[in-house]
């Protein structure tokens, strides 16, 4: 069996997906769990609510975990049968690696709102919902990061070991993942604002919507990624077949 070009690249994009995703994941449980440790260390009864805000930031890596797995299993490496498999299909792998990958480090913001949610929880039970909502808001660039990979997958046939992608539109490709992936650190400042906004909810319970329309200020640069990658499959004719 001759291992190609093109299997390589698809093991270089399931490498990318996960390890993008979880170094920006490692990073956000880290902040929030670091929160989480000073809390407990003083309130030992308060270990359930800070392992709910620590592990919010983890879904990132599961996001990427999961686009890997797909490309490793359209590419054949579970059964043990990956060949010469063509370069633009390993392009699209790399593509959709970047978009989940790099869309991972949202997981960053994700982790600064967590930890001023342990910090105002442990104080004040009753915002434990809200310091949850403050939190979940940066998870949006991540699933547009999954989103688009899954798209790229999807609609070129890679799902399906349908390798027949021709070369320009991998390639085209590799632009919409590093649109929508490098737009997802967008999500680093939305996290330092909600982790405000949790802070000033917990000393004026009615600032939460003012605070909120704050947070989503940050989420428009995502979108804008998200756009572009969208604009970019569409302009591909992969919505059109």
């Amino acid at each position: 069996m001759t291992i190609g070009t093109g299997a390589v690249l698809m093991a270089i994009g399931a490498g990318i997906a996960v390890g993008c995703s979880a170094i920006g994941s490692g990073i956000g449980v880290g902040i929030a769990g670091s929160a989480a440790a000073g809390v407990i260390s003083e309130r030992s009864d308060k270990f359930g609510m800070a392992l709910v805000f620590t592990a919010i930031p983890q879904t990132q890596a599961i996001y990427g975990l999961l686009i890997a797995i797909l490309i490793l299993q359209a590419g054949g490496f579970l059964g043990g049968t990956a060949g010469d498999i063509p370069t633009p299909a390993g392009l699209v792998a790399v593509a959709a690696g970047l978009a989940v990958g790099l869309a991972g480090f949202s997981a960053i913001g994700q982790g600064i709102a967590a930890a001023s949610g342990v910090s105002n929880t442990a104080e004040k039970p009753e915002m434990f919902g809200k310091g949850v909502v403050f939190s979940a808001v940066c998870e949006t660039q991540a699933i547009y990061g999954l989103l688009i990979a899954v798209l790229m997958l999807a609609l070129t046939g890679i799902l399906s070991s349908d390798f027949s992608v021709e070369m320009p539109v991998a390639i085209g490709l590799i632009g919409a993942g590093l649109a929508v992936g490098l737009a997802g650190f967008s999500a680093i400042g939305q996290g330092i604002t909600c982790s405000s906004g949790i802070a000033a909810t917990a000393r004026n319970p009615s600032a939460i919507g003012r605070s909120l329309v704050f947070a989503a200020m940050s989420e428009t640069f995502a979108i804008f990624g998200l756009l572009i990658a969208i604009l970019i499959l569409f302009g591909l004719g992969l919505f059109s077949g």
